[in-house]
C-alpha cells in the first residue's frame, strides 16, 4: 500500500510541476498586451526621467528617450522581451499604488528612486551558470532592459550626444588614454 500512495505522490508532484512549466512557457509566449502598453508613454517617460534626470544636461524626456523605448519593444524585441517589459510595467504601477497609493508618475522623486530601487534590487540577475541559463532562456530582466534601452536612446539621441556628451564631429587623432578635464563630458563621436 505504501508503495502505490508513493507512487501516486510522485505522479501528483510531477503533474503539478509540468502544469506550472507549461501555464508560465504560455504566459512567455502568449501575444503581448500592446493596447495596454501604447497607452503607457507618460510611465515610461517618468521612468526614463528617473534614470536619466534632466540637470544643467538635458534629460530622458528631451532626448526623446519614451518614444525610443517604446519603438524598440515594439519593433526590436522578443515576445518574451516584450511580455516581461509589459509586466514590469503593470508590475511597477501595482508596486507604487500598494506602497505610496498612487500610480508612478504621480510619485514625488524620492517615492520614484524608492520604487526603482526595489524594482532594481528585484531584477538583479542570478549569478554563474543559473544566470547564463535564466538570461538565455527569459532574456533580460524588466528593469535590466529599461536601463539599457533608456541608455542606448539617449547616447544616440541628437540632444543627448550633442549636449548630454562632449560631441566632436570629426575627431582630429586617436589618443586612446586620455585623462578627462575636471568637468569635462564622456565622448561622442559620429
Amino acid at each position: 500500500m505504501k508503495r502505490r500512495q508513493a507512487l501516486w505522490g510522485i505522479a501528483l508532484v510531477g503533474s503539478t510541476v509540468a502544469a506550472f512549466g507549461g501555464f508560465k512557457w504560455f504566459s512567455w509566449h502568449r501575444e503581448p498586451d500592446f493596447a495596454y502598453f501604447n497607452q503607457q508613454k507618460p510611465l515610461l517617460a517618468a521612468l526614463a526621467e528617473t534614470i536619466l534626470p534632466a540637470t544643467d544636461t538635458p534629460g530622458a524626456i528631451d532626448a526623446g528617450v519614451p518614444d525610443f523605448i517604446m519603438k524598440m519593444i515594439l519593433e526590436n524585441t522578443s515576445v518574451v522581451s516584450q511580455n516581461r517589459f509589459i509586466n514590469g510595467l503593470k508590475d511597477i504601477d501595482a508596486y507604487s499604488v500598494e506602497v505610496h497609493q498612487k500610480p508612478y508618475a504621480q510619485c514625488s522623486k524620492a517615492q520614484q528612486n524608492e520604487v526603482m530601487r526595489h524594482f532594481e534590487e528585484q531584477g538583479k540577475p542570478l549569478s554563474g551558470l543559473p544566470g547564463k541559463v535564466e538570461r538565455k532562456v527569459l532574456g533580460n530582466s524588466f528593469f535590466t532592459i529599461l536601463k539599457e534601452l533608456t541608455c542606448i536612446g539617449y547616447c544616440t539621441s541628437e540632444v543627448g550626444m550633442t549636449q548630454g556628451l562632449a560631441y566632436e564631429l570629426v575627431p582630429g587623432r586617436f589618443a586612446a588614454c586620455i585623462p578627462l578635464a575636471p568637468g569635462q563630458k564622456s565622448w561622442a563621436t559620429k
